[in-house]
């Protein structure tokens, strides 16, 4: 009999953050081990199983844990851009202009904002979503135009250290929480849902005993999700379904069943909205069954 490894992981499938947070985790860990790896929901769609055929792994949720928090995060600008920007950087805005070098700092400031992000070994994974006007990816960039998302990704990994962290149980491992530091993407809908400084109408930041926990595992693997797993978007509305499949696939099919495209008996449909804070600055809102 062939040895593999599995790992579980409890999801609130009515949170698209949590969603393509597995979706994400299921990316990653093919990456890993790459011919063998399958994922699927259970309990209606609040149990995430992910298993590895053919090798056996003491604690394999761990392990890619441990992946997820050590590999190098860039952006695809050169060595000498980044330098250059660097450079820039430290001139006073006098200095930038008396040198006819302000359209170069705009652009080296641009590219820093909006490049992809590569997430390095084992990994070597591009995400570009966020660029793709194509086919609709750029629907679901949260962010705002001057947020850059090299930094957002950097923040949220740093958040995913164990050190001050509350312990959860390992089944449980999407709700650790941070309150320090570091802007979400705001997938997690938990966090959407409770409003942005102008929605309150007042700042959580000078609230020390107010500020909203970040779960920066969620987050940052659901910007991982969204590369391959897309909603489908219902009609020219501002509605978004995405299905919890309930049998074993790979990430290439897995991808299909998650926007409703395969016809699996007894699967969990959700559907949920974008609010629109601003033109550009959006949140995940919570789903609905369908």
């Amino acid at each position: 009999m062939t040895s593999g490894s599995e790992f579980s992981i409890r999801v609130d499938p009515t949170n698209p953050g949590q969603f393509f947070a597995c979706c994400g985790l299921l990316e990653l860990a093919s990456r890993c081990w790459a011919e063998v790896v399958e994922a699927w929901f259970e309990d209606d769609g609040r149990l995430f199983r992910i298993r590895i055929a053919g090798i056996s792994l003491e604690d394999p949720r761990a392990l890619l844990s441990d992946y997820v928090r050590s590999c190098t995060l860039k952006n695809t600008m050169t060595s000498d851009e980044c330098r250059r920007r660097d450079q820039l950087a430290i001139m006073t805005k006098k200095e930038i202009e008396a040198a006819g070098r302000k359209a170069e700092e705009g652009d080296l400031a641009s590219l820093w904002r909006e490049s992809p992000v590569l997430f390095g070994p084992p990994f070597n994974l591009t995400i570009d979503w966020h660029l793709d006007t194509r086919a609709g990816g750029s629907t679901f960039k949260t962010w705002a135009g001057q947020q850059s998302v090299i930094d957002i990704a950097l923040g949220m990994q740093a958040l995913m250290t164990p050190g001050g962290k509350r312990v959860v149980p390992n089944d449980e491992w999407l709700c650790l929480s941070s309150r320090g530091g570091g802007l979400p993407f705001n997938f997690d809908s938990d966090l959407g849902g409770q409003g942005s400084p102008l929605d309150v109408g007042f700042s959580f930041d000078p609230l020390a005993d107010m500020s909203i926990g970040i779960r920066p595992i969620i987050e940052l693997c659901a910007f991982v999700g969204l590369q391959r797993f897309r909603p489908a978007r219902m009609s020219r509305e501002n509605r978004y379904r995405y299905t919890a499949w309930n049998e074993p696939l790979p990430t290439s099919i897995a991808s299909v069943a998650a926007a409703g495209l395969l016809d699996l008996p007894a699967t969990r449909q959700l559907e949920f909205r974008l609010l629109y804070r601003t033109k550009y600055l959006k949140s995940f809102l919570s789903a609905k069954p369908v």
